[in-house]
């Protein structure tokens, strides 16, 4: 095992943390959705993520304004807020968030700032969590979205808390999560066709970060590993060649890690187990197009899982 290789890696990619990771922390947000007016006459939506976002678009359709904090390409994890979040959540009727964590600076946002009549929703309340079980006390896992049937149950509690918040515009929010969990229903079923042509032998996840337990368990992939379990906490060369380790010893034939993040850590496991990388999925955070909505991410993100594995 050449750990010499992985260690001097682990050090530039330190590095270059140190200078790239303040760039990434509070980019800034989306000017226009800011400078929307409130066409419909219906609520303002302030959403922790982009993604998030998009997902309450699709049911709130043109009634209400709808804006996001961490904005698209953003480490959501990690996102510094600024003073102007701050006014966003006050002027809003309407609070979004995740939970599991995945947004816990949101929620002190929102606990600081956010109206005392604001109707707010945690969309991963009451879903079925999967927990690590190296870590029994953690909240569990928070990319459910990732399932788009879990998802679909996002997009219900969304037209929930619209109508409570607005409750004359409750026939467009139910008409328009209808239509939209019809285009989730196609895509579902779309994912499972894509990934009907791996052999099952070669439906096997190594990345980044643990964001995939939700896909995997929807999609029939097997879980081998992840770089780093905990985004800016990187793994030792030798916890870094025990991956090498598993991944040569299942078989896999890629690794994968999202733009948002350095490739470098998941460049020096594939060279090292001498498989394909691809670097550039995205999961908590909507990216350019095609990945700028919720389904074309999915679609995006599948597309290249699939042929990186073929």
């Amino acid at each position: 095992m050449r750990l010499g290789i992985i260690a001097l890696l682990l050090v530039t990619l330190l590095l270059a943390a140190c200078s790239s990771g303040a760039g990434q922390r509070a980019p800034a947000s989306n000017p226009a959705l800011s400078a929307l007016p409130d066409v419909g006459g219906g609520p303002r939506v302030v959403a922790s993520t982009s993604l998030l976002a998009d997902l309450v678009r699709n049911v709130a359709g043109t009634r209400a304004q709808v804006d996001s904090l961490a904005p698209a390409g953003a480490d959501v994890e990690d996102y510094q807020t600024r003073p102007e979040d701050a006014q966003r959540v006050a002027n809003a009727q309407v609070l979004v968030l995740n939970g599991l964590g995945l947004d816990h600076w949101a929620e002190s946002l929102f606990a600081r700032a956010g109206r005392g009549d604001a109707v707010r929703v945690t969309l991963s309340d009451g879903l079925p969590v999967i927990k690590d079980p190296r870590e029994p006390a953690s909240a569990g896992n928070p990319h459910l979205w990732l399932d788009v049937r879990l998802a679909l149950r996002y997009t219900e509690k969304i037209r929930d808390a619209l109508i409570q918040a607005d409750p004359a515009g409750a026939d467009g929010y139910r008409a328009n999560q209808a239509a939209y969990a019809q285009q989730l229903d196609e895509l579902d079923g779309w994912i499972r066709q894509q990934v009907a042509t791996l052999p099952p032998e070669r439906r096997k996840l190594v990345t980044f970060h643990d964001a995939f337990p939700y896909f995997a368990r929807a999609y029939g992939f097997e879980l081998i590993g992840v770089v780093t379990p905990d985004p800016g906490h990187d793994p030792s060369a030798g916890e870094l060649a025990q991956l090498v380790s598993r991944v040569r010893a299942a078989g896999v034939p890629a690794v994968f890690a999202e733009a948002q993040y350095s490739p470098k850590l998941v460049q020096a496991l594939g060279q090292e187990a001498g498989v394909k990388v691809v670097t550039d999925l995205y999961n908590d955070s909507l990216g350019p197009a095609p990945a700028d909505t919720y389904v074309g991410l999915m679609r995006y993100d599948v597309q290249k899982i699939v042929e990186a594995l073929k």
